[in-house]
């Protein structure tokens, strides 16, 4: 909502509660409760945008206090001065003038349309009290006063007027500047909030960017490698594997988002395990257990690579025989449900039990945690039987669907 259509709401919510009150209270006609009250704020519904674009551009602040009040002390006069003005001018406005307020309060045989019109017939006057038209009651016509209030005046410049509403319009004002103050430091609280909210979004992109980065050359240093071991024995399966790692880093570098859906990502691991495969050769096997409804949930790019590396490297590859790596994925409880197994030699075999993370699982937890913060959660698990289990649970986030052309 603008400010002038929010000055304009308030003003109407106060021009129609205090003519409630006097409805109530004083058993007023609607319509000269609302006219009341619309001749008494009417001046300082007009003057309020003004002094919110007094705030707008020099709010109250500890810096510029030596600036700001004595300018708004100088728009206090000022702006009590015209809205005495304005005051003046609508009561001179047929229909708004408090002269008319208070015809309309009198009972019907008081009321009269004009200043000369003569007062009705009293049979009670004494039968010499006559005037030039009959018998009448109160000063002759020549004899009276101009309407409006004893020593007040009756012109929009009546100094008098203006001075008596004073005591008025000053609290008015005030009360006018502190609102404004105050809707002014709001909106910039909120600005402040939405440009701090915007860096921090910058800098967790930047830093999920860092984390990213961070695992390509770590691949890349593996791959290259087990490459340059396989050159001179296996020069075919080496040209191969080129191959393959040129798909992959291709791959990797068209795809700038965060987050893709699961299909796409399984697509990035296949490039990865073929590798693998062409290295190990009957070593390693790949199983898959993919459910359909997960494959358009989003994922973190490059996820599943450092931890199938990890199976690889760490479980199948020091294992005498063949070694079997298995990718699961599955909605379960309404959360994306994704397992690494595989059956190598596990954590047993270590000298210590507890499980040691390296680059590629620490890397893992570093941008699921920025991503999903406490929603997501990275286990690894060590079954009796051997191998490891690396579980990571995700809250359901799916890709939006492409539109297609009718």
């Amino acid at each position: 909502m603008g400010t002038a259509s929010l000055i304009l709401l308030v003003w109407a919510l106060v021009i129609l509660g205090f003519s409630a009150q006097l409805v109530a209270a004083a058993s007023f006609p609607w319509e000269r409760a609302l006219r009341i009250n619309l001749r008494e704020w009417l001046p300082w519904v007009i003057l309020s945008p003004l002094v919110f674009r007094l705030a707008n551009r020099l709010p109250v602040e500890r810096g510029n206090l030596h600036l700001a009040l004595p300018v708004y002390l100088a728009g206090a006069f000022v702006s009590v001065f015209i809205s005495g003005l304005i005051f003046n001018w609508l009561n001179l406005v047929p229909g708004l003038s408090a002269e008319d307020d208070e015809m309309a309060g009198r009972p019907p045989f008081l009321q009269r349309r004009s200043p000369d019109e003569p007062p009705p017939f009293r049979r009670d006057r004494p039968p010499d009290f006559h005037g030039p038209g009959g018998p009448r009651f109160g000063p002759r016509p020549d004899d009276r006063l101009p309407p409006g209030r004893p020593g007040m005046g009756r012109g929009p410049f009546s100094r008098g007027q203006i001075v008596l509403r004073a005591r008025f319009n000053f609290p008015v004002y005030f009360v006018i500047v502190s609102m404004a103050n105050a809707l002014t430091q709001y909106r910039r609280s909120q600005e402040r909030e939405r440009k701090t909210h915007e860096l921090a979004a910058h800098l967790a992109h930047a830093k999920l960017q860092a984390l990213r980065l961070q695992l390509q050359p770590h691949f890349l240093f593996n791959a290259l490698n087990a490459i340059s071991s396989l050159v001179h024995t296996s020069p075919h399966t080496a040209d191969d594997m080129i191959a393959s790692l040129s798909d992959l880093l291709r791959a990797t570098l068209e795809t700038s988002d965060q987050e893709i859906p699961l299909r796409r990502e399984l697509q990035i691991l296949d490039r990865y395990l073929e590798i693998e495969q062409m290295r190990l050769g009957d070593r390693l096997k790949v199983e898959k257990d993919i459910h359909d409804a997960a494959l358009d949930v989003l994922v973190p790019t490059m996820m599943l690579q450092p931890l199938a590396e990890n199976a690889v490297r760490h479980g199948i590859e020091p294992r005498l025989g063949q070694g079997v790596v298995r990718i699961e994925a599955a909605i379960e409880q309404g959360r994306l449900q994704l397992r690494v197994r595989d059956n190598g030699v596990g954590f047993q075999a270590l000298p210590s039990s507890v499980p040691r993370e390296g680059v590629g699982l620490a890397n893992t937890r570093a941008r699921l945690s920025e991503l999903h913060g406490a929603d997501a959660s990275v286990s690894i698990h060590c079954p009796s039987a051997g191998g490891t289990i690396v579980h990571v649970e995700l809250p359901l986030k799916h890709a939006h669907a492409p539109s297609t052309p009718s």
